[in-house]
């Protein structure tokens, strides 16, 4: 009786450790149905990027991270110190494509210039550039 009842401790305690709890859900298990949307598995694609400007402010911009890649929004937030997250400003406008490049135009202490430029998604490859404007603790479209 002993070794049986050993054995069947020994299987159930066996049975219990072999289940993956942290086994990654599908995404259609993911549906928030109040929301309706699904949560991404892998949001590394998304484009973020963080740049100092002359007068010591930082500027992240960065695309919609529950987003298609293909289209969504843009999101440019400035820093008076990013370090500390001592928040200025921001702006968010309509993407068509995906960001592939963001460069400063202009960057004197008085005011700054920034090009994000995006490509559309599917054969025609077309690019789009949509400058921003910075003065003092503002950012706003151009």
């Amino acid at each position: 009786m002993k070794p049986l009842l050993i054995a069947v401790c020994a299987t159930f305690m066996l049975s219990a450790c072999s289940i993956n709890i942290n086994k990654p859900k599908s995404p259609e298990q993911h549906v928030d149905s109040a929301a309706s949307k699904v949560e991404l598995q892998d949001s590394s694609a998304v484009f973020i990027k963080a740049i100092k400007l002359a007068n010591g402010y930082s500027v992240i911009v960065e695309e919609g991270r529950l987003e298609p890649r293909s289209i969504g929004s843009i999101t440019a937030k400035l820093y008076r110190d990013l370090n500390v997250g001592d928040f200025a400003d921001a702006v968010s406008f309509v993407r068509d494509g995906t960001i592939i490049k963001t460069e400063l135009i202009e960057n004197s202490k008085e005011k700054q210039k920034l090009a994000i430029t995006t490509v559309t998604a599917g054969s025609g490859n077309y690019q789009n550039t949509q400058l921003l404007c910075i003065k003092a603790a503002n950012i706003t479209l151009c």
